[in-house]
């Protein structure tokens, strides 16, 4: 082997190797990237240009058909902006200033024939003048003459327009452009990172090389579509991609992963706790900075100033596949997501779910009626948390949040205020009663009534009516000497299982009313009473 390796450290420097990043799996606050590259056999090669904001401690790097005996990675600084970006620019401002020109010379040659048409209706008028003094007017002629000069003064006239609307807009191009020359110009260096690699190889061999960058994650966003006869919800799954690593992704494979590296594989150990006398320490010279600073030759790279300015034919869905404590989403097709300050959206996938609406309403709050949906999550996909639009039909109603959903798990979907529904409710009684004949106790007693009206709303059972759940809190007491009690309801609440440990712990009262359609509406009246000993004075809280 000795023999193998002493001609690989007498070669010079290392050979650049081209390569692509092949695929990138995508975590919430950060990415694994992998690149490949060919090479012609043995000897010592250097992948160039990883970005700054990958973490040169997990770069990990294998080669299919030869042995990877040494691995270097190196600092270099460079141009923020490649000098032949720079030329592009100052080449587009060029031609864009020579387009204005030929404009200006349009505009320029437009307004001298717009004064020659002026001087030729002078001279048309002046004939006309003499024709009329002599005697010989000729009115043919002159709607001729008329019409010929009106005609080409109002395409003159357009024409102006249209150039000078022209060199706006071409003014705004140079404008935007120079803002760009400037910025690329002044956009100083950045550092960038080297794979320096020994390999043993006989023949031609594959490269892979992984590293973890920062600065870039995931998110999933959702839209929402339920139909006008609210029997299923089309779900359709998208991910915000939030890339500012410094390289672009072209043409990869992209994996969405539901595991969380940056927390690490290993949980904290309790720490001791000492108490001691405090005693005042001499003030020491300000520390190395060197443990957090990179150096290029004379130049310095703050490492952490960096990593502040980038933030961390079948159908074309994601495929699942389960990793263990976590699921990959990988795409159906290549994807090119670009390192830029705003995010790029791509498809997982879409489904429909089946739904069973319910209508819910609590009045003493809110006097809407919101749509909900119970639906199992019956897509390949686990539904992680994340904002949706919801949309009933074409109408947007508005943001939902939804958590965390294995497959095949059940969840609730908000589908927004059902408009076809008013809800008024009314305090009919606010009664303090003091003790009664042989009684100690005084009491107060509230009525109200609650007034649902059906004007027609979507889904509706044949003959018009739906189904509300009304829910209302009674009063409920942290005090022995104080009892609540519903002392009337008509109709009754529900007594239902779904319903039973909000009515016991908290005393939530839950009434499932069906509401007719039409203007007359239904009624739930109920009335609470609050007994306690004469002299209490009793608050809510």
């Amino acid at each position: 082997m000795l023999a193998v390796l002493l001609p690989l450290l007498l070669l010079g420097d290392p050979t650049p190797i081209a390569s692509r990043i092949q695929d990138v799996t995508l975590y919430g606050q950060s990415a694994l990237v992998r690149r490949t590259a060919e090479l012609p056999g043995g000897g010592s090669f250097v992948i160039q240009g990883l970005p700054a904001t990958a973490d040169r401690d997990n770069v990990r790097v294998r080669c299919q058909g030869g042995d990877v005996v040494d691995v270097e990675v190196r600092d270099r600084l460079v141009e923020r902006v490649p000098s032949a970006r720079v030329q592009e620019w100052r080449d587009k401002l060029q031609a864009l200033q020579r387009e204005l020109k030929v404009l200006d010379d349009s505009l320029a040659t437009l307004k001298a024939l717009r004064a020659h048409l002026d001087r030729l209706s002078a001279v048309a008028t002046a004939e006309q003048n003499r024709d009329v003094q002599g005697g010989k007017p000729s009115v043919e002629a002159w709607t001729a003459s008329w019409k010929f000069v009106s005609d080409r003064l109002a395409e003159n006239i357009a024409s102006v327009r249209d150039a000078q609307w022209k060199m706006e807009a071409k003014n705004r191009e140079i404008e935007a452009v120079q803002v760009d020359l400037g910025r690329t110009q002044n956009a100083g260096s950045i550092p960038l990172y080297d794979v320096v690699v020994e390999v043993v190889a006989n023949a031609k061999a594959t490269l892979d090389v992984e590293y973890l960058v920062g600065g870039t994650g995931w998110q999933p966003a959702y839209d929402l579509r339920a139909s006008k006869d609210l029997d299923k919800v089309e779900l359709t799954y998208r991910a915000r991609i939030f890339q500012r690593t410094g390289e672009d992704w072209k043409d990869v494979d992209v994996v969405l992963s539901t595991a969380r590296p940056q927390i690490g594989a290993q949980g904290p150990e309790p720490q001791p706790i000492w108490v001691g006398v405090w005693q005042p320490q001499p003030r020491s010279p300000a520390t190395d900075r060197s443990d957090s600073l990179g150096y290029v030759g004379n130049s310095v790279v703050d490492r952490k100033a960096l990593a502040a300015e980038a933030p961390a034919a079948p159908r074309p869905f994601a495929t699942v596949e389960s990793q263990g404590l976590s699921v990959h989403f990988k795409l159906a097709k290549k994807e090119t997501i670009e390192s830029r300050d705003q995010p790029t959206t791509v498809l997982v996938g879409t489904g429909e779910l089946a739904i069973a609406p319910e209508r819910v309403c609590v009045p003493a709050l809110d006097p809407t009626v919101w749509l909900r949906a119970k639906t199992k999550n019956t897509s390949p996909w686990v539904l992680l948390p994340g904002t949706a639009a919801v949309f009933f039909g074409a109408d947007y109603l508005g943001p939902a949040q939804i958590d965390t959903v294995q497959t095949g798990e059940e969840l609730t979907l908000h589908l927004g205020a059902d408009p076809g529904l008013t809800v008024t409710r009314t305090q009919t009684q606010d009664l303090s009663k003091g003790p009664g004949f042989l009684s100690s106790k005084s009491s107060k007693v509230e009525s109200w009534r609650i007034h649902l009206v059906n004007h027609g709303a979507f889904g509706a059972a044949k003959d018009g009516s739906v189904d509300v759940i009304v829910r209302e809190a009674s009063p409920k007491s942290r005090d022995d000497r104080i009892t609540v009690e519903i002392s009337k309801a008509e109709p009754k609440p529900s007594d239902d299982e779904r319903w039973k440990q909000d009515r016991e712990e908290k005393g939530i009262q839950t009434w499932l009313i069906k509401v007719p359609r039409g203007e007359k509406g239904t009624d739930v009246l109920f009335e609470t009473t609050t007994s306690f000993p004469k002299g209490l004075r009793i608050t809510k809280e």
